[in-house]
Order: C-alpha cells, then sequence, then structure tokens
C-alpha cells in the first residue's frame, strides 16, 4: 500500500512538473535539432545497459540526459527522457509499473538537473565564463544524481523490506559511476554549445567507459549462481584456499558457515517451485544484508549454502551463525500465486580452523556434519563442529 502511494507520488509530480515547464515554452522555440540528437544518443545507450552482480546497473545514457538538461528549455526534457526509455522498454520487457516510475523519477531528477544549472548560469551558455560553467554543471550532476538515487533507493525500501542503504545505490561504486558519467554530460553539452558535430567525439570515451563496466560483469557472471547471484560453488573453493593459506601465513583463525534450508521440498511441493525460487533469492538477500562486507556467500545448489568468515573465530562466527538464523526466520517471502506469505528456517553448521580442520574439504565437511546434526535436532538452530 504504502509502495503504490508512493508510486503515484512520484508519477503525478513528474507529470505535473513536464506539464508546466511545457507550458512555458515560447508559441517559437529553437533546439529541436539538440532535442533530436540528444534524444536518439541517450535511446541507443539506453539499449546497452550494464547490469552488475549487485542488482544495480549502470547507463551511459545520463551522460545525454545531463547534457540535455544544460542546453535544452525545460520543456523538451520530459520528451527526451519518455522517448530515450522506449527503445529499451521494448528490448528488455520490464513491467510497465517498473517503467513508468524510472521516467517519472528520472524526469523530476533531469529537471531539478536543469533548474539547478540555470539557477548558477547565464542563459547563453556559450558564453559563459569556464569557471563558472562548470561550477553549474556539477551541481546540475550532483542534483540529477542525488534525486534519481533517492527516489529509487525509497521504492527499492518499501517493495523489498531493505534499507535504502542497503539497496547499494549509496555505496562509492555506485555514485562515483554516476557522477562520472554525468560530468562527461556537461563536456557534451559544451560541446553542443561550440559545434553539434564535436559531441560525436564523446562517443569513444563513452565506449571504452562502457566496455570498462561491462568487463566486470562479465567476471561476475562467470563467478556467480544464476539463481542468487551468490558465488557459486567452484569460485568459492578457490576462495577458501586462498584464505587457508593466508590464514597459515598470518597465523589467523577464520570460519565456514554451511548453511541448509529446512524443508524446501514441502514448499516446492505445496506452492511450486517458483515459491522456492523466491524463498532461495530471499536468503541469498539475507546473507546481503547481515554478513560483512569482507564476508563471502555461496551457493553450493539446492538448498544447501556455504559462508566463509575470514579471521573469525568460533566464538564470533556462532554469532553471526545466530544473527543469520534469526533473520532468516523472522523473513517472510512473497511469491506470486500463493494466498499466504511464506516462512522457512534453516539448519547452520559451523567450523573453525585451525581448532576443528586446516584443510578447505575437511573444514567444508566439519561444517556439513554440523548442519545435519542441527537439522536432526529439529532445525531452526546451529550446532558447532565441536
Amino acid at each position: 500500500m504504502q509502495a503504490r502511494a508512493y508510486y503515484w507520488t512520484v508519477l503525478l509530480a513528474a507529470v505535473g512538473a513536464a506539464g508546466w515547464s511545457i507550458g512555458r515554452l515560447p508559441a517559437q522555440v529553437h533546439g529541436w535539432e539538440a532535442f533530436a540528437v540528444l534524444t536518439a544518443l541517450a535511446a541507443t545507450a539506453q539499449l546497452y545497459i550494464v547490469e552488475s552482480g549487485r542488482n544495480q546497473s549502470y547507463r551511459t545514457a545520463i551522460a545525454f540526459i545531463v547534457a540535455g538538461a544544460i542546453v535544452l528549455r525545460p520543456g523538451f526534457l520530459a520528451g527526451l527522457v519518455l522517448l530515450h526509455y522506449l527503445p529499451g522498454w521494448i528490448k528488455y520487457r520490464k513491467k510497465w509499473l517498473v517503467q513508468s516510475f524510472n521516467i517519472g523519477n528520472t524526469t523530476l531528477a533531469v529537471l531539478a538537473a536543469g533548474a539547478a544549472f540555470h539557477a548558477l548560469s547565464g542563459a547563453n551558455v556559450a558564453g559563459e565564463p569556464a569557471g563558472r560553467y562548470a561550477l553549474a554543471g556539477l551541481a546540475a550532476v550532483a542534483t540529477f544524481v542525488a534525486i534519481n538515487h533517492v527516489l529509487l533507493a525509497r521504492m527499492i525500501e518499501l517493495t523489498s523490506d531493505r534499507s535504502m542503504r542497503a539497496t547499494g545505490l549509496f555505496s562509492f561504486e555506485s555514485l562515483s559511476t554516476d557522477l562520472g558519467l554525468g560530468a562527461l554530460g556537461i563536456g557534451v553539452a559544451a560541446f553542443w554549445s561550440v559545434n553539434g558535430w564535436l559531441i560525436f567525439f564523446v562517443l569513444g570515451p563513452l565506449l571504452i567507459i562502457h566496455r570498462a563496466l561491462y568487463v566486470p560483469q562479465l567476471r561476475e557472471a562467470a563467478q556467480a549462481d544464476v539463481k542468487t547471484g551468490l558465488m557459486n560453488a567452484k569460485e568459492f573453493e578457490h576462495t577458501v584456499d586462498m584464505e587457508v593459506a593466508r590464514a597459515e601465513r598470518m597465523q589467523t583463525p577464520f570460519s565456514i558457515l554451511m548453511v541448509d534450508l529446512d524443508h524446501l521440498r514441502e514448499i516446492n511441493n505445496a506452492h511450486g517451485h517458483l515459491a522456492g525460487d523466491v524463498v532461495i533469492r530471499g536468503i541469498a538477500e539475507v546473507f546481503r544484508e547481515e554478513l560483512r562486507r569482507y564476508d563471502v556467500p555461496a551457493r553450493f545448489g539446492g538448498d544447501e549454502f556455504c559462508i566463509l568468515l575470514p579471521e573469525t573465530p568460533p566464538g564470533e562466527a556462532a554469532r553471526i551463525a545466530e544473527r543469520i538464523r534469526s533473520a532468516i526466520a523472522d523473513r517472510v517471502f512473497i511469491a506470486e500465486g500463493t494466498s499466504d506469505p511464506l516462512r522457512v528456517t534453516v539448519s547452520i553448521g559451523l567450523a573453525t580452523s585451525p581448532e576443528d580442520a586446516t584443510t578447505r574439504q575437511e573444514l567444508v565437511h566439519q561444517a556439513d556434519l554440523a548442519a545435519y546434526r542441527a537439522k536432526a535436532e529439529g532445525g531452526n538452530r546451529s550446532v558447532s563442529a565441536t
């Protein structure tokens, strides 16, 4: 209910702001050429979104949207946003609720960015002093990124039970990437103001940026479990082997958690495998929220997960295991086609090096045996190998 109210608030605010800006256009308006070129470039860039392994995406179209906020009249901006989304909408087939919210969010952000720029800059962009132009441009970029991220993070918070901070939208990686792309838009606008043909020289750096963003996506895809986005079993084994060597060299402990989902078969039989998939993905989200940034969760397949806790002695590992167990037991999972929300529990086994074992194979085996004992004792508990 809250999410729906928020959706309509953002959408109606965007429609109102767009209508007001369009109504202020003069009878004979110039700038159609810039509008057409920037819209075409933004629409093309939107076809090549880079998805990260942390449920985030990076759009090089931001450069052309920010440029539009600087060189176009406000009445053009809503049209630019709407039209640049259409090819990607057709290609990716996102739900209309999601895409319409994105359109409303981006419309509000770009109109605010344009207002911020023109509040600090004069009407004649080409004749502006360099310092004043740069300051106004940076204000536009910061305004666009701030509004876009805050509005989106709030929607994710309302629809996924994740805090705004946990969305990752305010991480250094996310903010710096979008701010950098927006800053490139200042250059696009400057080139256009001097000579429109010059903006095509920006395409080279944008292609390099896109490639730089895309390479980590390929690496993450090779390392990740398809269903959850967590590390896959093969890559996890390699990571644990490196931790074994590091722990021996530094004489530090580390722990392994084996997390076994209780009664997944009953959920699949009662509600279908799609409901089971919702639960599995939801548990992966709990790991992302509850673990430390340097902990490494992985999916071993089926209903089994494994977590590497670097430099973690038994007592601290036991507290982390209990925190995860409790968070999963308290979590409500919503699956399409089910009349009631789903609740699940997990059994967790814990093993620590060097107390329980010193090799990767034996540590995982000891943690697995402990998880089996936890399940045999009724589930929804954590048990140490010792």
